[in-house]
C-alpha cells in the first residue's frame, strides 16, 4: 500500500535542517535573593484566619478594618460614613422610553354590500340539538325564577300596605286620644282656676 510509506526524500532534508540550528546563548548571572527566614523568625504574632462577612458595602467597609487591623496590629476607627450607603439609597432610573409618532387616521372607503353578503346575513343559523335543550331549559328556569321573585315582591308589597294602613290607624286611635285627654284636661282643669 502506497498510502502509509513514508517519503524518504522530504524526511532526509528535515534532518539535515535540524542539525543546522545554532544553539541558544547561555543564561546571565542574576545576584541572589537574600534570605528572609530571618524575618518569621521575628514575627511574634501568629498568623490569624479572616472571618467571612456579608458581601455589602457595610460588610466590605468592616472586613477592610479587620484586615487593616490584623495587617498593621492597630485599630482602626469603625465609624459608618455616608458614603458606605450611597450604593444603596441611590432612586431606581426610569427606563428610556422612545416617543411613538402619531400615525395618520386612514379610513377605508365604505363600499355597498355584496349579492353574497347579504344572502349570508339570511341564512338560516344551525344549532347542536343538545345545546339547544340546553339554552331552553336555562331559559325555562330563569322564567320561573323571575315569576317567584314577582311573587314574593307582590307578597311584600302587600304586607307592606297592611302596615302602613295598621301605623295610620294608630296614629289616629292616638290623635283621637289625646283629643279626649285634652277635653277632659280643660273641662275639669279648668274649673280649678
Amino acid at each position: 500500500m502506497a498510502l502509509f510509506k513514508k517519503k524518504e526524500k522530504k524526511g532526509g532534508v528535515k534532518m539535515q535542517k535540524m542539525e543546522e540550528i545554532p544553539r541558544l546563548p547561555e543564561l546571565p548571572q542574576l545576584p541572589e535573593l537574600p534570605d528572609f527566614s530571618d524575618l518569621e523568625e521575628k514575627s511574634e504574632e501568629p498568623m490569624t484566619q479572616l472571618p467571612s462577612l456579608p458581601s455589602n458595602s457595610l460588610g466590605n467597609k468592616f472586613s477592610q478594618n479587620i484586615i487593616k487591623e490584623a495587617v498593621s496590629g492597630k485599630k482602626e476607627n469603625m465609624g459608618i460614613g455616608a458614603d458606605d450607603f450611597a450604593e444603596e439609597l441611590q432612586p431606581m432610573q426610569r427606563p428610556m422610553i422612545r416617543e411613538v409618532p402619531e400615525r395618520e387616521s386612514f379610513s377605508y372607503p365604505s363600499y355597498p354590500k355584496t349579492e353574497k353578503q347579504m344572502v349570508r346575513e339570511s341564512e338560516p343559523l344551525f344549532i347542536r340539538i343538545d345545546r339547544f335543550e340546553e339554552g331552553s331549559q336555562t331559559f325555562d328556569e330563569v322564567k320561573k325564577q323571575i315569576s317567584e321573585i314577582e311573587k314574593m315582591f307582590g307578597d311584600v308589597k302587600k304586607i307592606k300596605e297592611k302596615e302602613e294602613n295598621e301605623i295610620k290607624m294608630w296614629e289616629d286611635e292616638i290623635k283621637q286620644i289625646k283629643e279626649k285627654i285634652e277635653k277632659i284636661d280643660s273641662d275639669i282643669f279648668s274649673k280649678l282656676d
